[in-house]
């Protein structure tokens, strides 16, 4: 598979050439492409300079580079020189230690490198999971990076389309009329079907098969399946797997798309569901957005005595849409399109604008009104400067915003975003002075 730029190789790059001496462990859910990312800049950055070692394929043997005291790094790096037969440089050579959480000694030796002359990258799937089980600290001194699937900015990138993404940016900074709005928007389209699954986005972009497409999706969603469903994961499997497999339906709801445990299995309660739920969140494939009734800053989660109200994502839109049993082509075909139900084609919209937010750092929960008034504001974030911003998303071109002009008065936003398939403007929020971005949707990457 050829390589894919991502955006969190710049961060990588600026750790090796900075002389930051913290280790650097990349975690995510499996198949986002951590391990062809730290190969990729392992040739650029460090001219090839490395030595990896594949705990997948040989744990056995590298978990006993690992059984001396893990604070004696020299020790552990000498053993990984004979072990790989290779000498390492201090400061050059880069140290690459692929699926680390399958060795909990390795993954805990990773803080004594922490000031050292060595160079560590570690990459971890499951992790989240995995700590559960530990009987050993984690690691302190470690740079964590996480590493999501494409967004539809590096799609972009993936296709050739550098400078469509550019033009996108430019236009969402400054708003107006885009003339290629509709093969932006197409492409957006064929994202949803697609995601931002590495291998799945490298099979469309040689084949340009959606049959393909949908094979690789299969085997990705089997994969997550498995992992699921391990009896040594502690969990009720079978449970963990009809929460995967009722989400779609949950999106799929007329009404508010908050999780419903009893949707999931008949009699379905919070108490037998809450740790497989929580499973899925932890290896990283699916995300939760909380609601909060806050308009003003602090925006905090809200609880009443039967827990939390939250929706919950799939990580990868791409996959979500695999699990429809929809043809691509009926989905990209305006004519056939049409006939596809509204809330189809919201709940799409709505999984991909969390998962774009979510790779955009953005720490988000969806606004409900206190009292008896009812509405829904989809997304709302707090940004650093304690100010409360609204994103209001629509499927369709025809949009409305009920909530958000009393979202924006009660918390005194500086600005709002709609999401729609429109075209670039700015207008005001009614009955406010507040601008109101609309942004098409396919520009959802460019909300910071």
């Amino acid at each position: 598979m050829d390589y894919m730029p991502r955006k969190l190789a710049q961060t990588i790059e600026t750790w090796a050439t900075s002389g930051d001496t913290h280790p650097l462990l990349i975690r995510g859910a499996r198949r986002t492409g951590k391990t062809s990312m730290v190969r990729h800049l392992a040739h650029t950055l460090f001219h090839d300079d490395v030595i990896e070692l594949d705990f997948q394929t040989d744990l056995s043997t590298i978990e006993r580079i690992f059984a001396v005291p893990t604070n004696d790094t020299d020790a552990i790096v000498a053993r990984i020189q004979e072990y790989s037969g290779r000498i390492a440089t201090p400061g050059k050579t880069l140290i690459f230690l692929d699926e680390i959480q399958l060795s909990e000694r390795a993954l805990n030796a990773l803080r004594f490198f922490s000031g050292s002359q060595w160079r560590i990258i570690a990459t971890g799937s499951l992790l989240g999971v995995t700590i559960k089980k530990r009987t050993l600290p984690f690691p302190s001194g470690v740079r964590q990076l996480e590493l999501m699937p494409l967004d539809f900015e590096e799609f972009l990138w993936a296709l050739d389309e550098t400078h469509l993404a550019d033009s996108i940016r430019d236009h969402a900074a400054n708003p107006r009329s885009f003339i290629l709005h509709d093969k932006a928007l197409d492409l957006y389209r064929r994202y949803l079907v697609i995601g931002g699954m590495p291998k799945v986005v490298d099979v469309y972009r040689s084949t340009h098969s959606f049959e393909a497409v949908a094979q690789e999706q299969q085997e990705i969603n089997d994969t997550y399946v498995n992992d699921m469903t391990d009896p040594d994961n502690g969990i009720s499997g079978v449970s963990a797997k009809r929460i995967w497999d009722s989400l779609p339906k949950q999106l799929l709801r007329s009404s508010t798309k908050k999780f419903k445990y009893s949707e999931v299995v008949r009699g379905g309660r919070r108490e037998r569901l809450l740790e497989p739920l929580e499973w899925l969140e932890a290896a990283g494939i699916v995300s939760r957005n909380d609601m909060t009734q806050d308009s003003t800053p602090p925006l905090t989660e809200y609880t009443d005595e039967e827990g939390s109200y939250f929706k919950i994502y799939m990580a990868d839109t791409g996959l979500m849409f695999s699990k429809f049993g929809i043809k691509a082509e009926v989905f990209l075909n305006p004519q056939t399109a049409q006939l596809l139900s509204s809330d189809f084609r919201g709940a799409l919209a709505e999984n991909y604008v969390m998962q774009t937010l979510k790779a955009a750092g953005l720490k988000t929960l969806y606004w409900t009104p206190k009292g008896k008034e009812r509405g829904e504001l989809d997304f709302v974030f707090q940004n650093d400067m304690a100010e409360a911003i609204p994103i209001e998303v629509k499927s369709a071109r025809n949009v409305t915003a009920k909530s958000l002009a009393r979202f924006v008065r009660e918390g005194h936003s500086p600005v709002a975003y709609r999401l729609s398939e429109r075209d670039f403007g700015v207008d005001v929020v009614s009955g406010t002075d507040v601008p109101l971005h609309s942004l098409p949707l396919y520009a959802a990457f460019a909300i910071t």
